[in-house]
């Protein structure tokens, strides 16, 4: 079902216009199964409101965890984690949601005003897993790929979501924002040069976790984007 809603939505934001999506779209999976939109929006309804996605959510915490554990019992020095900010930390769901999982204009335009506010809910799985590694000497690292410009915003929003101790938080400087898509490996790399040793990366989209110095890489449950 992930995979089939993720290519539905996939195409569902590149046939959305300027605000309005119509309901006559429908998507052919591989075995030419007709889905309807808001059969598609139902169902990342029901799979965050039954409980599953939070159920997922805590066994991915759980994997990232076991590595951290298994890199200190195997004497690892300076361990490190690197985890991303929206939909790992915090949750663009209820905006996502209000929005029908659009990705126009006016979608990006209301979770942007969420982001700037500072008021995206915390995924509470997540807290308890950063708080955990912070419990075993485990340094953690912050990624977004919001602007430098919303670094006060972003900071806001994980201090009120009770994060605090992790070591740095890096956003997108303007000559970034070309080749995003290497942003997280970048760091990783930088990071390993000055003496850590990432045991865990986590992102919700492939490329955040793929590359050098990942660690364990770890996606976290996502069928509601279609790019960032």
């Amino acid at each position: 079902m992930i995979i089939l809603l993720t290519r539905f939505l996939i195409v569902l934001f590149f046939c959305s216009a300027a605000g309005c999506v119509s309901s006559s779209v429908k998507h052919v999976n591989e075995s030419a199964q007709l889905i309807s939109i808001p059969a598609a929006q139902q169902r990342i309804i029901d799979y965050h409101e039954s409980g599953k996605y939070s159920r997922d959510v805590e066994a991915k915490a759980r994997e990232v965890i076991a590595a951290a554990d298994k890199a200190i019992a195997s004497g690892v020095k300076y361990p490190a984690v690197v985890i991303s900010v929206e939909d790992v930390l915090v949750s663009t769901y209820d905006v996502r949601k209000k929005q029908g999982f659009s990705d126009n204009s006016c979608a990006r335009k209301e979770l942007d005003s969420n982001v700037i506010l500072g008021i995206l809910p915390v995924i509470k799985p997540s807290l308890n897993m950063f708080e955990y590694l912070l419990s075993r000497k485990v340094t953690v690292f912050i990624v977004s790929y919001r602007p430098e410009s919303l670094r006060v915003s972003v900071l806001e929003n994980l201090a009120g979501s009770g994060y605090s101790g992790w070591k740095g938080l890096y956003l997108l400087a303007p000559n970034q924002q070309a080749d995003s898509k290497k942003f997280y490996e970048e760091i990783r790399k930088g990071l390993h040069r000055t003496g850590y040793n990432i045991v865990a990366t986590i992102g919700v989209l492939p490329f955040e976790v793929a590359g050098e110095q990942a660690g364990t890489p770890v996606l976290y449950p996502n069928y509601i984007y279609s790019a960032h």
